[in-house]
């Protein structure tokens, strides 16, 4: 097994989402998604759009997405986006993984670091927020395995996820 050491910047692509203004904003269209929105649904305090934008801050099911700023306990944290088509916020990244790096190992790479992202959250925190940042993620080296090991470890572990997501549904429907 080789590995590779890189910066965890250079393992994709990183789109920050639109920093939308009122004027933007409908009542019907496609629903503009923030934190909130990863982490509760849609929701009545959704706001949504109907103008059009670069397909780069397009989000569908599916895609993987990196909450980078708001309370480092509880925002900052990597998403499989699984809302209706929408358009990417302010303070999240698009991420799209580069050659040679395998998406899923990608995700649970991002969900392993997440006490280091807290970490380097908290010590920017201001006013209860804090953010990591494209500087962060290019300082923090990583020890990339090649592509067959990523591929067998994001596969085994999404495997486990998704076992996990059909025990809770089994559990849903026997409670209901």
């Amino acid at each position: 097994m080789t590995s590779n050491c890189v910066s965890l910047y250079s393992l994709a692509e990183w789109k920050n989402g639109l920093a939308f203004k009122q004027i933007h904003f409908t009542e019907h269209g496609k629903p503009i998604i923030k934190i909130a929105e990863l982490k509760n649904g849609i929701t009545a305090q959704t706001a949504y759009t109907q103008q059009l934008f670069d397909d780069s801050v397009h989000l569908t099911k599916g895609d993987m997405v990196f909450s980078w700023s708001g309370n480092p306990e509880t925002s900052i944290d990597v998403f499989w986006y699984d809302l209706p088509d929408g358009w990417l916020n302010q303070h999240i990244f698009k991420v799209t993984a580069n050659k040679g790096v395998h998406r899923l190992y990608l995700y649970y790479l991002l969900k392993s670091l997440k006490p280091q992202f807290t970490a380097i959250a908290s010590n920017k925190q201001t006013t209860g927020l804090g953010h990591v940042t494209i500087k962060d993620m290019k300082e923090l080296m990583i020890d990339l395995p090649d592509y067959d090991i990523q591929r067998a470890v994001g596969e085994y572990l999404y495997s486990i996820d998704h076992k996990v997501y059909i025990n809770h549904k089994i559990n849903d429907n026997l409670a209901a």
